[in-house]
């Protein structure tokens, strides 16, 4: 009877061992599906992370500097950049009246004179429209103003970079703003008495537009003033 006591004994831990076996390797599987799973989440979010930085441009080689001196943009003789308008001439008028142009953006006309709002306003790139009688003072100055609308946040970037490059150098004296009332261009560049009207970012007309007529003392009536 004893024996058989200890046989059954025997037995029954050895079905123990089992079961515990058993049970072991259920959850060494479920903990194994488990990892791969969290592992294969990570592995996804790292590619999305790569695919979105990769979208961003953030692994592609840098822009190559803008040279605006470089002979790219130099205005062969003979041709001209945009189209003279006629003079309206340079007189001030109060602030708030609104002055008549003979184009939209204006090249020469009636502008204010005034510290508030400032007229001529800083130099620079701007986020929301100047009036027409602050930049018009400011093309008195013999500086470029450039008015954009419709653009792709790209595109408009790309216009920043080229305003950028031109004032880090020579070309200080140039606005940069939003303007709405442009329909039939999407870029228009003005200095005193001229115009140039763009369909699209011409990095190249940009360039040249403002070495030709940038502080021209043979049409801004003050192009030296600062």
């Amino acid at each position: 009877m004893a024996i058989q006591t200890r046989r059954d004994r025997r037995e029954k831990q050895k079905r123990q061992r089992q079961r515990q076996q058993q049970q072991h390797g259920r959850h060494s599987s479920g903990g194994f599906r488990k990892q791969l799973l969290i592992g294969g989440a990570i592995l996804g979010a790292i590619l999305l992370a790569i695919l979105g930085l990769r979208a961003a441009g953030v692994f592609e080689p840098p822009a190559k500097a803008l040279d605006v001196t470089s002979s790219e943009f130099q205005v062969q003789p003979g041709v001209t950049i945009g189209t003279l308008q006629p003079d309206q001439g340079n007189g001030h008028i109060p602030v708030g009246q609104k002055g008549n142009y003979n184009s939209l953006p204006p090249t020469s006309g009636e502008h204010w004179s005034s510290s508030a709002p400032a007229a001529p306003a800083p130099w620079g790139i701007k986020d929301a429209m100047l009036p027409n009688e602050v930049t018009t003072h400011n093309l008195e100055h013999g500086g470029i103003v450039i008015a954009y609308n419709n653009l792709t946040p790209a595109e408009t970037d790309q216009l920043k970079s080229i305003v950028r490059a031109l004032t880090s150098g020579t070309y200080r004296k140039i606005i940069l703003e939003p303007y709405p009332p442009l329909g039939d261009a999407k870029v228009a560049l003005t200095s005193w008495r001229w115009l140039l009207k763009l369909g699209n970012i011409d990095q190249t007309q940009i360039v040249q537009f403002v070495r030709s007529h940038y502080a021209d003392p043979n049409y801004a009536p003050e192009a030296n003033i600062q």
